[in-house]
């Protein structure tokens, strides 16, 4: 007859309490991928993929933003200064609300059609000089 240790004990229940709550997890039906860490099931989020983003200035008051195209973006959010400037389908925007000797900084989201961050833009910021 063997004998567990207390420590082979312990791993023995460990490994079974993770198999049910595996099981149970997987029998709730859908709600994606997850990953397990100590005891913790959490869900994975799908890598942001980059967006470049490009600034130029196009009249007295206006800059013109055109950014990269990502195949799984359904829509783009366009941020100016954190903030939400306009929500559009295309690849470019003309911001028309400008001023002289202001700095504007920008950032490009992209999401899916199921509202998922897939896509996203570094900060890109321009001065508009007299």
């Amino acid at each position: 007859m063997s004998y567990m240790t207390v420590f082979t004990r312990s791993l023995v229940l460990r490994s079974v309490a993770a198999s049910i709550i595996l099981g149970s997890l997987a029998a709730c039906g859908g709600g994606g991928d997850v990953a397990v860490g100590i005891g913790v099931a959490v869900p994975v989020q799908p890598a942001v993929a980059p967006l470049t983003l490009a600034l130029t200035r196009v009249g007295p008051q206006a800059i013109q933003l055109d950014w990269s195209d990502d195949p799984y973006v359904a829509r783009f959010q366009v941020l100016r200064d954190g903030f939400a400037l306009s929500t559009v389908n295309t690849t470019s925007l003309i911001d028309a609300s400008v001023f002289i000797n202001g700095t504007y900084c920008y950032e490009v989201r992209g999401y899916d059609a199921a509202g998922r961050l897939t896509a996203a833009s570094s900060v890109g910021c321009i001065t508009i000089l007299p």
